[in-house]
């Protein structure tokens, strides 16, 4: 019984100091892994505990390796992405165009005077300011230019030194990532320096040619219509439009002159379908209605907002009504602003696009010639009878070449 109990004591012992050993080893791996993955439950057992610590560390920072890998990587693409933009390129690009639009703008502007469009007066001065200003303007641009590009490949350099040191150190990768954020925005900076050298002249240029490209589209809409201009007649704009006070509504051009307002149809108009796909179309071309420039009494300009669309409404109210024109009349703009046209067919009946002929003189001289020729010679009574019948003319406005008694059809010329 003695060594029955001895036996058991021993191996109870024995069992208490293997115990001791797997708890102080358990401890020991609890702490190793704890200091490397961060935390692990305390209820696991010893053998669990000892295997994961003997592989977390490796993992660990295989993973923290990788993520430092990626990250860098990421780093380099967007410093490649950066450093293609230093060199501002497109600046050259940029000022070679601004050279050939305004030889482009010195052809066009000739091509309109060789056509016959006789407004817009101050363009040949405006054109030969700019003409004569870009030479410098564009020397003084390309020397910023280069001096800004030295000053940003010096930055680059220092972040291509950065980007091969944070290969080696993980710790520089956050320096080259704010470094380059800082080179690009200075690279942005820069070009809007040079752009600003230039800037007012690439405005005006652009302008310019808005003006120009509006008079080659009144001149090719005059081409191609079905009515001639008076010998006098000279047009100033011309536009797309619907006449959406009609219960057709056409659609056509508006044209405005320094006499007239003409509406002419010209629409495409389906003849035969097949299954609602339409085979046949037929060009209905036709001046619907017209009216002399100072008959027109009132103008109202609208804009008629829906879902994603806008449309520009002009109502045209006339002072006398003819057989042509039936009444008030709405048009849809299209391509154009209301407010431009109401402006333009205000300065026409009172004579103010006179002032801006090509070749008249300066507002002011214009003005005085104006009462100087008042004074010397009166202006001429217009006709209120009819010289064949003595019956009473119609109502004659600005714009009126002849007016025709409406008795016995005589036409006096005015």
């Amino acid at each position: 019984m003695a060594s029955k109990r001895s036996t058991s004591s021993a191996s109870s012992s024995g069992s208490k100091s293997s115990r001791s050993k797997s708890s102080s080893t358990s401890r020991s791996n609890r702490t190793l892994s704890s200091s490397v993955s961060g935390s692990k439950s305390s209820s696991k057992s010893s053998q669990n505990i000892s295997g994961s610590g003997s592989t977390t560390p490796n993992r660990t920072v295989s993973t923290a390796t990788d993520a430092q890998a990626q990250r860098l990587s990421a780093v380099q693409n967007n410093w490649q992405r950066v450093a293609g933009t230093l060199a501002l390129a497109s600046l050259f690009d940029v000022l070679d165009d601004v050279t050939g639009d305004l030889d482009i703008l010195s052809q066009k502007l000739a091509d309109v005077r060789a056509r016959g469009y006789r407004f817009g007066r101050d363009w040949e001065t405006q054109l030969g300011s700019l003409t004569d200003r870009w030479p410098q303007q564009r020397s003084q641009a390309t020397r910023l230019l280069q001096g800004e590009q030295r000053t940003l490949q010096r930055g680059a350099s220092d972040i291509e030194t950065l980007l091969q040191r944070a290969a080696r150190n993980a710790g520089l990768i956050a320096t080259a990532e704010s470094r380059i954020r800082a080179l690009e925005s200075n690279a942005r900076s820069a070009e809007t320096r040079v752009r600003q050298t230039f800037d007012a002249t690439t405005q005006q240029a652009d302008a310019l040619q808005q003006e120009i490209s509006q008079a080659q589209f009144v001149l090719d809409a005059l081409d191609a219509s079905s009515f001639d201009l008076f010998p006098d007649e000279h047009a100033v704009a011309a536009c797309r439009s619907i006449w959406v006070s009609d219960q057709q509504e056409p659609e056509g051009f508006l044209f405005l002159t320094d006499a007239r307002l003409i509406f002419e149809q010209r629409q495409e108009i389906a003849k035969k379908k097949i299954l609602f796909v339409t085979t046949q179309k037929e060009l209905i071309q036709e001046k619907l209605w017209e009216s002399p420039i100072g008959a027109v009494e009132e103008l109202e300009a609208k804009d008629q907002k829906a879902f994603l669309k806008h449309k520009e409404m002009l109502t045209i109210r006339f002072s006398e009504r003819t057989r042509e024109i039936p009444g008030d009349i709405t048009l849809q703009l299209q391509g154009t602003d209301n407010d431009t046209w109401r402006g333009l067919i205000r300065r026409a009946k009172s004579g103010q696009i006179d002032g801006d002929r090509f070749g008249a003189p300066a507002p002011d001289e214009q003005l005085s010639a104006q009462l100087e020729q008042e004074i010397a010679e009166p202006e001429n009574e217009l006709p209120t009878v009819c010289p064949n019948c003595n019956a009473p003319l119609p109502p004659i406005f600005k714009g009126m070449p002849q007016v025709t008694c409406e008795y016995c059809g005589a036409t006096t010329n005015i």
